[in-house]
């Protein structure tokens, strides 16, 4: 029986397409050599070790969120695809020249696989985002399984279970919780819970760290189990399901400085003219010395976000960014807005994102993925004179940002120029327009 993903079809669900859009690349030959809080920001088929077919498998998810298309739609489309390239049908694929193996081919029932586990991640990806914009009117959330003889024990268990958006239930137990998985959420107010005199649960007194099978070989890994209040009875999400793809996709880490991020430009490229700098504001920049939550602050007001308050912003090209407390938290959720003493430039790198001279896009690989990034770049002087650049990057694999007065840099035209080439990456998706 096939999942139930007839509410889906033939809608163009906007966040469901930003979710698999932003997603880099990984590589593993079984499901288990991807975490699974790496499958939310990178698209990986088990098995599948070449790009290229993971890119044939992509595009063809990607037009199906799109179109809103079907199961069939989606393997008549690739199946001829993989066929040409001879990984349609059963068995390894093996280099002729050194006998490595290159991955295993794909079956039909592997394609309804790929496809359902796909559409249902993005779907409630977009979900959760589109949920996480409403927490202020429907701050409480609830589990909701369909009751009947094909729903698993472990997601009935969980059903009616009513939640904060914010407890740490979510980061574990967000549908999907397995393949084929038909639950959701509902989302309720506070007038709502008060009158039906509903019990809000806490995610912190009902989970527990257990270990979980993962293979027919009994190897096991670390897990979060939710314990029923009622029997005590543990229950999980399948293996591979264990975390939220919507929460992690909206929780960004901090990488390492800007200059020690890769940098390519197409030899021979003829760039385009410095865009004239921008005269700051004194007020611009924010005083030394305060706290890591302050500086978020003050970058998170210039969207009109806050802490425990996302937004959605859309830059000059239509690219939409998240804007949360996440920007600016390590994985622990240690503030780190004043890392490298950024802090007090907070406002300028968000005008850098609101009002950009230039937009270029780049793609980078780290630790075996690749992301595409944005760098916004927007020349600045001071009223003294001294010119520099305020610079963020963001991709799926995080952020970073710097605002610079380089000393050594002359005022010439062309010495400027040199400086901001080095900072620029190969595709130029924007340029403010010229007066």
């Amino acid at each position: 029986m096939p999942a139930d993903l007839g509410y889906a079809i033939g809608l163009q669900p906007d966040k469901a397409i930003e979710y698999f859009e932003s997603k880099g690349y990984k590589i593993g030959f079984r499901w288990q050599d991807v975490a699974a809080e790496a499958h939310a920001k990178a698209f990986t088929v088990a098995g599948v070790m070449k790009v290229d077919v993971l890119q044939d498998v992509r595009q063809a998810l990607s037009d199906a969120l799109e179109k809103g298309t079907t199961f069939e739609d989606f393997k008549k489309q690739l199946s001829p695809v993989l066929e040409r390239k001879g990984w349609l049908g059963k068995g390894m694929i093996v280099d002729d020249e050194t006998g490595e193996i290159e991955g295993k081919r794909l079956t039909p029932r592997r394609l309804d696989t790929i496809f359902r586990t796909n559409m249902q991640s993005a779907y409630m990806a977009g979900r959760y985002a589109t949920q996480l914009e409403q927490v202020d009117t429907h701050p409480y959330w609830e589990y909701v399984a369909v009751l009947d003889s094909r729903t698993r024990p472990a997601h009935r268990a969980l059903s009616g279970a009513v939640y904060r958006y914010d407890d740490p239930f979510w980061q574990t137990f967000y549908p999907p919780n397995g393949y084929r998985c038909r639950c959701r959420v509902r989302t309720r107010t506070s007038g709502y819970i008060q009158k039906n005199d509903i019990a809000v649960r806490s995610g912190r007194e009902n989970l527990e760290e257990v270990e979980q099978v993962i293979n027919r070989d009994g190897q096991t890994q670390p897990a979060i189990a939710y314990k029923d209040p009622a029997t005590g009875k543990k229950v999980l999400p399948d293996p591979g399901f264990g975390s939220n793809p919507g929460a992690q996709w909206m929780k960004p880490f901090t990488p390492p400085p800007l200059d020690t991020l890769p940098q390519t430009f197409p030899h021979g490229a003829e760039l385009p003219p410095l865009p004239a700098a921008t005269t700051i504001r004194p007020n611009a920049i924010l005083p030394t010395g305060q706290a890591p939550e302050q500086y978020a602050q003050a970058f998170m007001q210039k969207f009109g976000a806050a802490v425990g308050k996302p937004a959605t912003f859309a830059d000059v090209t239509g690219e939409r960014l998240q804007i949360n407390e996440w920007l600016f938290k390590d994985g622990a959720g240690h503030w780190k807005a004043d890392k490298f003493s950024r802090g007090p430039y907070m406002e300028l790198l968000a005008d850098a994102v609101k009002d950009p001279d230039e937009i270029w896009l780049a793609w980078s690989q780290a630790a075996g993925d690749w992301t595409l990034r944005r760098r916004y770049i927007r020349a600045l002087e001071t009223e003294a004179g001294d010119w520099g650049l305020a610079i963020f990057e963001q991709g799926q694999d995080g952020w970073t940002g710097v605002t610079t007065f380089p000393a050594k840099v002359g005022k010439s035209d062309e010495a400027r120029r040199d400086y901001i080439d080095r900072q620029r990456g190969t595709f130029l998706r924007y340029r403010r327009p010229q007066k």
